[in-house]
């Protein structure tokens, strides 16, 4: 890959990543957003879509819970899509290499977290102190630098990487390549399951069992049932409401039925 476009790559996700940070983790430190615009910069916007729908469905159980260090989907998803785009491949290579880089990132996220406890003792001074600017940039300064080992990581693996994936590629056997190939349609459906084993509930089953029924007995798209998600939601949201109007009404009465 060009080292010019390979620079562009890693500052745009070291500026997404810093973003997500500071601004409250908006979750745009994502596959499904990082990979269409890394599409974009290597002049293959569909592919880069592509891939970001099916790594984000591949992901999408993947969050960090107490202690617990997640893989890196962010990483593995950008070298996957970059990869795979550079090499004309499709987005089975993609998702062979976001999987296993991506758990190879968690290492960094490691590294992070031991750099903001070194800075620690140094903000409690400033708390101490009452000092809110400088702890406004230590904020900001811990945003960014912490990512500044696996953005390094990130461009030498853009630069000077795609020989080495070339030379991964070719050496993969057929069939171990058809069984990723099959692998690829069930990671979305594992993410899935990763995510409703975190909610599952008796409320929540009569909402994915009508999802089920939608799609296998009326043929209905995703974004069909998305839509009837939203506006399943929206009722639920107005009911909530007028049930917590009516009864801070009833409250109400009661206080003046006592106040008489």
């Amino acid at each position: 890959m060009n080292i010019g476009i390979a620079l562009i790559i890693t500052l745009v996700v070291w500026v997404i990543t810093w973003a997500e940070a500071w601004f409250a983790y908006p979750m745009i430190n994502t596959p499904l957003v990082l990979c269409p615009i890394v599409g974009l910069l290597l002049g293959d916007l569909q592919a880069g879509i592509v891939a970001g729908a099916t790594l984000q469905l591949v992901f999408l159980g993947v969050m960090q819970i107490g202690g617990t260090l997640p893989a890196d989907a962010s990483l593995g998803a950008v070298i996957g899509v970059a990869f795979s785009i550079t090499l004309g491949q499709d987005v089975e290579t993609a998702l062979t290499f976001a999987v296993p880089i991506a758990a190879l990132g968690s290492t960094f996220t490691l590294l992070k977290y031991l750099i903001n406890g070194l800075v620690n003792p140094y903000v409690e001074k400033l708390v101490e102190k009452g000092d809110t600017k400088r702890i406004e940039w230590v904020h900001f300064l811990v945003s960014f630098l912490p990512e500044l080992p696996k953005m390094a990581v990130l461009f030498v693996a853009l630069a000077f990487g795609t020989g080495f994936a070339q030379g991964m590629l070719d050496a993969i056997p057929a069939v171990v390549q058809n069984g990723l190939d099959y692998a690829t349609g069930l990671m979305p459906a594992v993410g899935f399951a990763l995510l409703l084993r975190m909610m599952w509930s008796k409320q929540m089953a009569v909402y994915f069992f009508l999802g089920v029924v939608l799609v296998s007995f009326f043929n209905v798209p995703i974004i069909g049932v998305a839509c009837v998600g939203i506006i399943l939601a929206v009722i639920l949201i107005l009911n909530e409401k007028t049930e917590t109007t009516a009864v801070q009404a009833a409250a109400t009465g009661e206080e003046e039925l006592f106040n008489d």
